[in-house]
């Protein structure tokens, strides 16, 4: 059997881990497109799904970061940890599947669902709030004029452009 060279190896693996590099990177280019054009914050017909969304998207990006800073500071979730929230959705599974069918139960497990969102749609609300009466009526305003960009952008029809503004 041939020997074969010891430069041969340190070259496949050099050849591979670049292989594997480019193919992360065209995963992420499309995930990202994934995301960007059809990720949480569009719907069908390109609507948005929450509420809140435009109002945070429309914000400058340092403001942005610091309306999520103070959300991360001031969690109102308590206990709500990830791991919590995943054991929820277990118990809705089980109480879905139990025989008899308990719909008490169910219901239970979507109140606590529930009331665990509306406590983080409070405080990203309040920071929300915050940010906006610190702003002066000019800042304001081009907040406005974003926030309208936005909607526009993401509204399944064509608006009116300049309809939401107001008139002299």
């Amino acid at each position: 059997m041939p020997a074969t060279k010891a430069g041969n190896g340190k070259w496949m693996q050099w050849a591979l881990g670049l292989s594997l590099g480019v193919n992360l990177l065209v995963v992420g280019v499309v995930a990202g497109a994934a995301y960007r054009f059809d990720g949480p914050h569009s719907g069908p017909s390109g609507t948005m799904r929450n509420f809140g969304t435009p109002y945070i998207v429309a914000l400058e990006k340092d403001r942005r970061r610091e309306v999520f800073k103070q959300l991360r500071q001031t969690r109102t979730d308590g206990p709500m940890t990830r791991q919590a929230r995943r054991a929820l959705y277990d118990e809705a599974v089980l109480a879905i599947r139990e025989e008899p069918f308990d719909l008490d139960r169910v219901i239970g497990v979507l109140d606590k669902q529930r009331n665990a969102s509306v406590g983080v749609q409070q405080a990203a609300q309040a920071a929300w709030l915050a940010e906006i009466a610190g702003m002066d009526a000019r800042a304001r305003a081009a907040y406005a004029d974003r926030l309208q960009e936005v909607l526009e952008r993401h509204s399944g029809g064509k608006r009116e452009k300049g309809k939401l503004r107001e008139t002299d």
